[in-house]
């Protein structure tokens, strides 16, 4: 490698007077320069010791001279073997080399501020995320736009979403992640836990964008996935590709923080961690689970009284304790839904989950129509909440037109298809088909919503409903055996207190399939 490098990439192999050969050869040295470039990183990777990596280092410097990565991963192995002076040195001859080509080196400073830790910034008390600069991979001239203009919208996009501190463009895209050793230094300069980055390629017709969710300090990747698309519009590709990477890697970050505050003792839970151990603990859909989450919020209250998620939060465990019969007295806790969501959104009414909030506490209090406006707002403000396309079908199931339920509850498990509320997208479909009389179509739906996981008691009532719509009586008694068995007392009237039909002909549809499967009618 050191004789192809000295010779540069076969220079002797000239031959000017040929245009077409001149751009050929120029080809293929560029890709040898791409397979030294991998196989210096993949030697630095590999290194037996710190010696051996700051001479691959050196070499990988030597190689591409003013690149970022290249020179803050050779400040790191020098600032480890040479000590502060030498590696102060090395700094000052790469700042040289950039004012001599004309080349800002900010960048390259905020690479050596960031290896002294009493330069690291302190982390946000809410999840933080920064994006970093996209890497274009080639094939096509209008690929680096893409790149760049996708890193943008992508911090755009997650800015929009008020629960996570998102660092700002014109510092994040500083950055990329050519070198996943990096990574801690990225977000110990930027002051984030989680780092996005990825690659983009457009051949011909097609791009791909390939992306990451890292979490800096322990630099491990905690999702990863790669998206396809015919191109059309440039503009509108990278619009789409932002919103549908934006809506996978919130909860993914949500998950992430809730399994990382589970390990961390209660008394030290900030306001933050304790809304994201609430959250999941709300999302096992149980009594118990619920009031776990209903101590932890009023936790974060206590901790900050002005936090609009942690009132968001309380609003949605006291609609789950009405949703899931876990009271005496129902009508209570909506009325506790209602105000809860009303002061989040009097604390934040851009945040998204307050209006959320509201529209679920509405429609149990049975106002169908404003639900839906809640829900719509929650939209408006964030398009890419999955959770609340889940919620507008579902309520639009319930309020007289099923076939625009259909449409919504499409887009949230395409935004969201692991979502923890999956098996209520399912099931809302299964009463969406049964309201429109496709029985058969809302039985397998039915009876897939009770296979995911979080399925509660409810469901086993959908699928006993829609089977016994369908004339498969003997599955519908087994289902509503199920429903009775896990929540004893459940009848007719808990379902219907719980899945308020707008028109009484929607709701004797379905109260007369839960009889004929067996389910009780229950008190007055």
């Amino acid at each position: 490698m050191e004789q192809v490098l000295d010779s540069g990439y076969t220079r002797d192999l000239d031959i000017p007077a040929s245009y077409r050969y001149q751009l050929w050869i120029g080809g293929e040295r560029e890709v040898m320069r791409r397979v030294h470039r991998r196989v210096l990183d993949e030697q630095s990777a590999r290194a037996a010791s710190a010696d051996a990596a700051l001479a691959t280092a050196r070499k990988r410097a030597a190689l591409d001279p003013l690149d970022n990565e290249a020179n803050a991963r050779l400040l790191v192995q020098s600032l480890e073997v040479d000590g502060c002076v030498h590696a102060r040195a090395a700094l000052e001859g790469m700042r040289a080399r950039y004012r001599a080509e004309g080349i800002p080196d900010h960048a390259l400073v905020a690479s050596w501020r960031g290896l002294d830790p009493a330069a690291a910034l302190d982390l946000p008390d809410k999840p933080s995320v920064a994006v970093l600069g996209f890497t274009d991979l080639g094939g096509h001239e209008e690929g680096r736009l893409l790149a760049e203009g996708l890193t943008a919208d992508l911090t755009l996009a997650l800015g929009h979403m008020r629960g996570l501190f998102v660092t700002a463009h014109a510092s994040s895209a500083r950055f990329s992640a050519k070198s996943a050793d990096l990574l801690p230094l990225a977000g110990q300069m930027l002051g984030v836990r989680y780092l996005v980055h990825g690659t983009t390629q457009r051949l011909d017709r097609r791009v791909r964008v390939n992306v990451t969710l890292a979490d800096a300090q322990r630099n491990n990747v905690l999702w990863c996935e790669h998206f396809d698309r015919r191109i059309s519009d440039l503009f509108a590709v990278q619009d789409a590709f932002s919103a549908t990477i934006a809506s996978a890697i919130e909860p993914e970050i949500n998950r992430a923080e809730g399994e990382r505050v589970r390990l961390k003792s209660s008394e030290d839970l900030s306001a933050w961690e304790c809304y994201h151990r609430a959250w999941w603990h709300c999302f096992r859909f149980t009594a118990f689970h619920t009031e776990q989450a209903h101590g932890l919020l009023l936790r974060a209250l206590a901790l900050d009284p002005g936090f609009a998620r942690a009132h968001a939060g309380l609003s949605f465990t006291h609609y789950s304790r009405a949703f899931l019969d876990a009271v005496s007295a129902p009508d209570p806790e909506v009325e506790l839904a209602l105000k809860f969501a009303q002061q989040s959104i009097d604390l934040d009414p851009r945040d998204a989950m307050g209006h959320w909030t509201l529209g679920l506490a509405r429609f149990l209090a049975r106002d169908h129509d404003r639900a839906i406006l809640s829900v719509n707002t929650s939209l408006t403000i964030n398009p890419n909440f999955a959770q609340a396309h889940y919620a507008l079908g579902f309520i639009r199931a319930h309020t007289g037109i099923p076939t625009q339920a259909l449409p919504a509850l499409a887009a949230a498990e395409r935004l969201s298809p692991h979502d923890p509320l999956l098996f209520a997208i399912n099931g809302s479909r299964a009463m969406s088909l049964a309201i429109q009389g496709k029985y058969d179509e809302a039985a397998a739906w039915g009876v897939r919503a009770t296979s995911e996981p979080n399925a509660h008691f409810h469901m086993y009532a959908v699928a006993a409903a829609c089977l016994a719509l369908a004339n498969r009586h003997d599955e519908a008694r087994a289902y509503a055996h199920r429903a009775c068995s896990a929540h004893p007392g459940y009848s007719i009237r808990v379902f219907e207190r719980s899945f308020p039909q707008k028109f009484s002909a929607d709701r004797e549809l379905l109260a007369q399939a839960l009889r004929s499967a067996g389910v009780p009618d229950g008190g007055s």
